[in-house]
C-alpha cells in the first residue's frame, strides 16, 4: 500500500496532518523533519477547525504535546476562494436582460452580433422612456398642490377590491392612496384632491366642479397608488415610494351631477394563486405583469457576474455533444476553485476525513439539526427519511440516512455510525433493508459519507434554502404588500420582503417541478413538492429561536443567535421609537389583516408521526424528558396552533385584535418577535444556505445533489473513482453552473446597501459586531439585506 493511501485511511486530523508533512520534504536541507512538520502545521488550518494536539516525531519533542490553532491555511483557501461580486463579464459577452432569462441547460443570452444590436436598441428605447418620464417630471411637476376648491357635494366615489376572481372579488383594498388628476391642454398637471380607501375599500373625492369644467382642461383621471418599497436617509426618517398602480380614466363630459361612481375596481393586486396549496402569488408575465420588479442595478449587476459562469457551462455542453473528451476533473477545473479543493491541494485525503465530515455537517452549508440520540444521549444524531416522498429508482439511489456523532475535546462532532436504508444498487428492490457503516468498514464507511454529504446538501437546498427562506419569506411578502401601508411596519419590513417573489417564479422553472433537481436526483416534481408542503408545515415565527449551540465550536449556531440579537434589538428599537409606536396602534387594523392573511393562507402544520409519538402525549402537549430533541430552529410545539375551518395551521397569529386601543404589551411583543423572524430568515437564513453552497457543492466527486447506482457491484457504495456513480457529464456542469450561479452572482448586501432601502441603524448595530463575527468565520460584507438569488 502506498504512502497516500495509508494516509488516506488515517482518519484523525492529527495523524493526516503529521503524515501530509512527512511526504513533503524540507525545502531547507538544514532544516529538521520536526522543524519542518511544526512549520507547516503552523500554517494549516481549516474553516471550522479549532486545534488539535500534535505530538512531534523528535525525541525531545515527544516529552511534551504541543497544541497549534489551524488558522493560515483556512485564511488562504478561503482568501483565494472569496467570492467577489465584482463585475467580470467583458465587453464582447453575450448579453442577459435579466435573470428570469436563466435556463439551466441553456440560458436566454444574447450573444449574436445582430442580437446585441437589437438588445441594445431595447435598452436604449427602455432608458429613453425612463429619461423622457424624468424630464417630463422636471418640465411638467405634479405640485402636490390641490387646485378649485373642493366641494363636499361634488364627489367622486368607488371601491376598491383584490382580483378578478370571484373568490377575492370582495376583499376590499383598504388604505389604498388614491388621487384625483387633470391635464391642461398645454401639459400642466392639476390635482384636484386625494383620499384613503376606508376598511369597506369605498373612497370618496370631493372635487371642484367648475374647475374641472373649465375651458383649457383637457382630461380627467383617478389613479390609485400602491406604497412600495422604503427608503432610508442617513438620519433614520424613512419616506414610502408611491407608484401608480392602476389609471381609470373619467370622461370630462360624465361629471356633470353630484356623484359620479367608479363602482367596484378590482385589483390585481398581490393576488393569491389558487393552483397550488402553498400560498404563492400571481405573475401572469415576469417582465410586464409582476407585482414587483428587480432594481435596475441588481439586473446590471447579476449580468456581469452570471455570463461568464454560463459560458463555461456552454463551452462543456458543446464538449459533450461532440464527445472531445470532457471528464468531471476538467469540469470542476475550469470552474473557479472552490474550498475542498484549495483544501485536497494543500492537504490530500483532508476534505474526505471523519473530521472533516463532522466540521462541514455542524458549521458549513449543512448547518444540521443535532438531536441526541434518545436511546443513546451520549450520542448526536441526524436523520433524512426520503422515504416519505415519491421519487424513481431507476438510475439514483436515494436512501434513508442516518448519521450518528460524538463531540470530541474540542467540541467538533466526529461520525462514529451510518445507517443506509434502502436499495443501494440497481438490483436491489427492498425500501425497508438497512445496512450499518463505521470507520472500521474502510472504503465502505467512505463511500457512506458521501452518500451523506449528498443527502445533507439536497436537504439543505430543498428545506433549508427554498423551502424554509424562499418559500417562507415569500408568504409573509404577500401578506405585507396585500395589507401594510400606513403602518410603519411596513417601511420596517418591505425592503427585506422585496423580489422574492420574481426569484421563486424563475426557480419554479429551473430549481424544483422540472428542473435541475428533478434530472440530478431520485426525487420526482411531486416528491418535490411533497417536501415542500411538509416543511412549510413546520415553519413558524411565534417562539422561533436560532439553533442552540452544542458546544463551543458550535460557530454556526454561535453566529446565527448573534445575528438574531442584533436583528431583536434593531426591531424592538424601531416598534418602541414613541412616533413609530403611536402611528403603529393607530394602523393596528393593518396588522391584524396581515396576521389574517398569514393564518388562512398558511399550510396545516405538520410533525412526523416518529416525532408525534415521540414528542407528544395522546392530547397534542409537549411529553416530559423529552431534552434530546433540539428545538432551536424548529416549530415552538408547547403553544396551541391557529384554527382555521377545523385545520390546524403552521404559521400563527400574530394579533387577534383589530384596534389598537385594545392592543396590550404582550401584543407588542408578538409582533417584535415575527418581525425579528422575518427579517433573521430574509437575510442571515438566506445568507447562510445560499453563500455556503459553493463550499460544499462546488466539487464533482466530493458533493453533488445525487449519486446513481452506478455499474459496479457495490452499487452506490463504489469509490470515487467509479465514475457511473458521480453525475453524468451534464448533469455534473450543471451542478457546478449552479453552485456557482447561486454562491457567486450577489447584489443587495446589508453593509453595501446599494439601492438605499437598509435602515442605517440595523447597518451600524451589524457593523459594530464586525469582529465577534469573524471569529466566528462569518463576513458580514456578504450578509444579504434581501433574497437576492
Amino acid at each position: 500500500m502506498t504512502e497516500f493511501n495509508q494516509i488516506f485511511k488515517d482518519q484523525t486530523l492529527g495523524k493526516l496532518c503529521r503524515a501530509t508533512a512527512l511526504i513533503q520534504k524540507p525545502k531547507d536541507e538544514n532544516q529538521s523533519e520536526s522543524a519542518y512538520q511544526i512549520r507547516f502545521l503552523k500554517g494549516l488550518s481549516i474553516h471550522g477547525i479549532a486545534s488539535f494536539k500534535f505530538r512531534s516525531m523528535n525525541t525531545t519533542e515527544k516529552k511534551r504535546e504541543t497544541q497549534f490553532q489551524l488558522t493560515q491555511l483556512c485564511a488562504e483557501c478561503t482568501e483565494k476562494t472569496k467570492i467577489s461580486h465584482r463585475p467580470k463579464r467583458s465587453f464582447f459577452h453575450p448579453r442577459l436582460k435579466n435573470f428570469n432569462r436563466v435556463e439551466v441547460h441553456r440560458s436566454r443570452t444574447h450573444g449574436g452580433f445582430f442580437q446585441q444590436i437589437a438588445l441594445f436598441c431595447i435598452e436604449l428605447y427602455e432608458a429613453t422612456g425612463r429619461r423622457y418620464h424624468i424630464l417630463n417630471r422636471l418640465v411638467f411637476p405634479r405640485r402636490d398642490k390641490i387646485y378649485g376648491k373642493p366641494n363636499p357635494h361634488h364627489v367622486i366615489t368607488g371601491y376598491l377590491t383584490f382580483g378578478t376572481r370571484k373568490k377575492e372579488a370582495d376583499s376590499p383594498v383598504f388604505n389604498m392612496h388614491i388621487e384625483l388628476w387633470a391635464r391642461t391642454y398645454w401639459g400642466a398637471y392639476r390635482k384636484l384632491n386625494e383620499a384613503k380607501s376606508d376598511r369597506n375599500g369605498a373612497f370618496r373625492i370631493p372635487y371642484d366642479l367648475f374647475y374641472v369644467q373649465r375651458l383649457y382642461i383637457a382630461k380627467v383621471w383617478l389613479a390609485v397608488y400602491q406604497t412600495g418599497h422604503e427608503h432610508f436617509h442617513s438620519n433614520g426618517q424613512h419616506s414610502p415610494e408611491y407608484k401608480e398602480f392602476k389609471r381609470i380614466k373619467i370622461s370630462k363630459g360624465d361629471l356633470v351631477g353630484i356623484e359620479y361612481s367608479c363602482k367596484q375596481i378590482q385589483l390585481s393586486y398581490w393576488e393569491y394563486r389558487q393552483d397550488t396549496p402553498i400560498p404563492r402569488v400571481v405573475i401572469r408575465h415576469h417582465d410586464r405583469h409582476a407585482p414587483d420588479s428587480y432594481t435596475p442595478g441588481y439586473n446590471e449587476a447579476i449580468e456581469k457576474q452570471f455570463v461568464p459562469i454560463e459560458l463555461v457551462k456552454l463551452r462543456h455542453i458543446a464538449m459533450i455533444r461532440l464527445n472531445q473528451g470532457l471528464t468531471q476533473q476538467r469540469i470542476v477545473e475550469d470552474y473557479p476553485e472552490n474550498l475542498t479543493v484549495c483544501m485536497e491541494k494543500v492537504v490530500p485525503g483532508i476534505t474526505r476525513s471523519d473530521d472533516w465530515f463532522g466540521r462541514r455537517m455542524m458549521n458549513g452549508m449543512y448547518a444540521c439539526d443535532f438531536d441526541r440520540d434518545p436511546r443513546n444521549p451520549q450520542l448526536y444524531w441526524v436523520h433524512h427519511h426520503w422515504s416519505s416522498y415519491d421519487k424513481t429508482l431507476h438510475h439514483y439511489a436515494m436512501p434513508d440516512v442516518d448519521m450518528w456523532f460524538t463531540l470530541k475535546e474540542d467540541g467538533l462532532p466526529l461520525p462514529v455510525k451510518i445507517t443506509l436504508t434502502g436499495p443501494l444498487t440497481k438490483n436491489e428492490s427492498d425500501p425497508k433493508q438497512k445496512r450499518t457503516f463505521t470507520p472500521e468498514d474502510g472504503e465502505k464507511w467512505l463511500a457512506a459519507k458521501r452518500i451523506c454529504r449528498v443527502s445533507a446538501a439536497l436537504h439543505a437546498e430543498l428545506a433549508h434554502h427554498f423551502s424554509g427562506t424562499h418559500l417562507n419569506i415569500e408568504q409573509y411578502a404577500i401578506a405585507c404588500f396585500r395589507n401594510l401601508r400606513l403602518n410603519p411596519i411596513s417601511g420596517l419590513l418591505k425592503s427585506f420582503l422585496r423580489s422574492v417573489v420574481l426569484l421563486n417564479h424563475t426557480a419554479d422553472r429551473i430549481l424544483v417541478g422540472n428542473g435541475y433537481i428533478t434530472s440530478a436526483c431520485a426525487l420526482t416534481p411531486k416528491g418535490i413538492n411533497q417536501l415542500i408542503y411538509k416543511v412549510m408545515g413546520t415553519l413558524d415565527w411565534r417562539g422561533f429561536k436560532p439553533m442552540q449551540p452544542i458546544s463551543e465550536a458550535h460557530t454556526a449556531a454561535k453566529a446565527g443567535n448573534l445575528f438574531w440579537k442584533i436583528v431583536w434589538d434593531f426591531v424592538e428599537g424601531y416598534i418602541d421609537q414613541p412616533d413609530n409606536r403611536a402611528a403603529i396602534l393607530e394602523h393596528w387594523f393593518e396588522l391584524y389583516c396581515f396576521s389574517e392573511d398569514l393564518v388562512n393562507k398558511s399550510v396545516p402544520a405538520f410533525l412526523c408521526n416518529y416525532l408525534q409519538h415521540a414528542l407528544l402525549e395522546g392530547n397534542g402537549k409537549l411529553k416530559e424528558n423529552t431534552d434530546w430533541y433540539q428545538r432551536g430552529h424548529r416549530m415552538d410545539l408547547t403553544g396551541e396552533r391557529p384554527m382555521v375551518d377545523g385545520i390546524p395551521k403552521a404559521v400563527s397569529r400574530i394579533t387577534t385584535k383589530q384596534d389598537g386601543h385594545a392592543v396590550t404589551e404582550s401584543d407588542i411583543d408578538l409582533l417584535k418577535q415575527a418581525c425579528t423572524y422575518m427579517i433573521y430568515q430574509a437575510t442571515f437564513g438566506h445568507t447562510w444556505s445560499n453563500s455556503k453552497q459553493y463550499d460544499d457543492i462546488g466539487e464533482v466527486l466530493y458533493c453533488s445533489l445525487g449519486l446513481r447506482f452506478g455499474n459496479g457491484p457495490d452499487g452506490v457504495l463504489g469509490p470515487e473513482t467509479d465514475y457511473s456513480i458521480a453525475p453524468d457529464l451534464t448533469r455534473s456542469t450543471q451542478m457546478m453552473w449552479w453552485s456557482n450561479l447561486l454562491s457567486r452572482t450577489g447584489y443587495g448586501f446589508i453593509i453595501a446597501n446599494e439601492d438605499g432601502d437598509v435602515p442605517p441603524d440595523l447597518q451600524n448595530r451589524l457593523e459594530s459586531h464586525r469582529s465577534q463575527f469573524e471569529e466566528l468565520g462569518l463576513d458580514i460584507d456578504i450578509i444579504q439585506s434581501r433574497i437576492t438569488i
